[in-house]
């Protein structure tokens, strides 16, 4: 019996595996990249390396109180994940970038370099913080 998903036979590509040096030029590569675009450089307050993929944060503030916040005090900051950027290999030109549905799974908007995928993430509207709505 097929397994059910968009892999049929086989299993989806894993994302490679860093050692320090890597997530070191990695995050250098990244913040400098974001420093060159305007909308990312407003958005993206820490950016996160684990295990192949860079994940990118954003921050807004709470402005008003509402049934779903509980403990959450007004004025309070809030981080949601922004995006992710999975990479395949060690040049990093086979890479994806995932944007992130409400119910918390990932979907591939492109497929490219990662300096395409940063880029895609600053031209792209699905891309944005929920302070920004």
């Amino acid at each position: 019996m097929a397994k059910s998903g968009r892999y049929w036979y086989k299993a989806p590509p894993k994302p490679i595996k860093l050692d320090k040096k890597d997530r070191k030029e990695l995050l250098n590569i990244v913040k400098e990249e974001i420093a060159k675009t305007t909308k990312l450089k407003k958005d993206i307050v820490r950016i996160n390396i684990r295990g192949g993929r860079i994940y990118l944060f954003s921050e807004w503030e709470l402005k008003r109180e509402g049934p779903f916040i509980g403990d959450i005090k007004k004025g309070d900051m809030i981080e949601e994940k922004y995006a992710r950027i999975s990479i395949f290999d060690k040049e990093y030109t086979n890479c994806t970038l995932d944007w992130l549905r409400h119910n918390d799974k990932w979907v591939v908007k492109k497929t490219a370099s990662l300096v395409d995928c940063i880029k895609e993430a600053e031209d792209d509207s699905w891309f944005c913080s929920i302070a920004d709505i």
